[in-house]
């Protein structure tokens, strides 16, 4: 598990850095502030870097949580009794097709399902996430408050185009975005993530 989630996030890290170096190519030398579609490379790297994140709390939850589960933990997660059906209420109708599971194999089933609508929009759910996986949740500690810039960031470039409604001389319609911070919010990922699988 180890490796397999090492491998998945250092692949998805090499392209968000990819994403950085053609912004670099594309933006050339010198100072000033780049085109709003130029800067448009930072903003994808951005969100396909809190994808990273998400994909490798998500890997975890799918592999331990059902390992370290505690009765708090299980209560908002549906049972899966069919694709297409949730249920916190079942009958033995509802558990006719699961027959020959066993209550393990269906409770990794729910909870698989319940991570595919999951997200991790700030600080505190990642140590919650954490905290399922049966990890320690102040690993986030010290990438903290890169995060918590970086997850900031992606909801505004994600659900408001990053959008700047300051009018006036000098401001433009997207907010600027320099690649400093971009590549301090990669470190923050990296960092993280390479504790979570040291812990694993």
């Amino acid at each position: 598990m180890r490796e397999e989630i090492s491998s998945r996030y250092e692949r998805s890290l090499s392209r968000v850095r990819a994403l950085v170096e053609m912004y670099r190519d594309k933006a050339g030398a010198g100072s000033g502030r780049r085109p709003i579609e130029t800067a448009d490379l930072l903003r994808a790297a951005v969100v396909f870097l809190h994808a990273t994140l998400e994909d490798v709390l998500r890997t975890v939850l799918a592999r331990k949580w059902p390992e370290t589960t505690t009765r708090e933990h299980l209560e908002e997660v549906p049972v899966q009794v069919a694709p297409d059906k949730r249920s916190v209420k079942l009958t033995l109708a509802d558990l006719l097709m699961h027959r020959d599971k066993t209550v393990a194999a269906l409770i990794r089933e729910s909870i698989e399902q319940s991570l595919d609508r999951s997200n991790y929009n700030n600080v505190p759910d990642v140590k919650t996430a954490l905290s399922k996986s049966g990890l320690d949740p102040n690993l986030v500690t010290p990438y903290a408050p890169q995060l918590a810039g970086l997850m900031s960031r992606r909801h505004q470039i994600v659900h408001r185009a990053d959008r700047q409604d300051v009018g006036g001389r000098g401001n433009h319609v997207a907010a600027s975005l320099d690649v400093g911070t971009v590549e301090a919010w990669i470190a923050a990922v990296d960092g993280l993530c390479g504790a979570i699988v040291a812990s694993l």
